[in-house]
């Protein structure tokens, strides 16, 4: 049986990302949380920390625009022990590949790969075009850094070598070399040497 607050969560987020055009849609934490789940199995985690952090873990990316506190609002509208909404808390800081923060937990440690891992491979590449398209980007442009190409080299190139778990080293692997097949086929198409 599904604990409550998770139930409760599920309904807050799926609310509060329907529309999503940007990649960070309700597909997105769903697929964080299974990849979660996964990396968890077998591994000493509090799995209700780990998996309201996956659900949650989007709802104030700078990236999306929304006011801070929305998180600790939401996680005071359930029956947490205060240790718990502090962890979840914790964990969702640490999770952002911009703030470059090390892990302090195992939860936050899987959290960050699963995510990670969601930002790479083939639904890493279709979220990547995604969210270009959704910010006005272009797809490529040799000396533009906004452009949708350019952000496999600012950052998902680096994540394969970011990851903490072994489970998660182990797929990044073959999600990277994807992307690089992928890339090279979309630089000789583009610049027609494919031809």
């Amino acid at each position: 049986m599904t604990h409550p607050a998770v139930l409760e969560t599920e309904r807050y987020v799926a609310t509060l990302h329907a529309g999503d055009h940007t990649g960070h849609d309700m597909a997105h934490l769903e697929r964080v949380r299974r990849l979660a789940i996964h990396l968890a199995e077998g591994e000493a985690v509090d799995g209700l920390v780990l998996t309201l952090a996956a659900l949650l873990h989007d709802v104030e990316d700078e990236k999306l625009g929304r006011e801070a506190g929305l998180v600790a609002r939401h996680l005071d509208t359930l029956a947490l022990d205060p240790d718990r909404r502090e962890h979840v808390l914790t964990i969702i800081g640490e999770t952002s590949f911009s703030k470059q923060t090390d892990p302090s937990t195992r939860e936050s440690a899987i959290l960050q790969d699963a995510d990670r891992l969601d930002a790479i491979g083939a639904i890493g590449i279709a979220r990547t075009f995604q969210f270009a398209g959704s910010r006005g980007s272009s797809l490529y442009g040799e000396h533009d850094p906004t452009s949708a190409v350019a952000h496999f080299d600012a950052k998902l190139f680096r994540l394969a070598n970011q990851m903490h778990t072994e489970r998660a080293r182990q797929i990044a692997r073959e999600r990277h070399a994807f992307m690089v097949t992928f890339l090279d086929r979309f630089e000789a198409e583009w610049t027609g040497q494919d031809i």
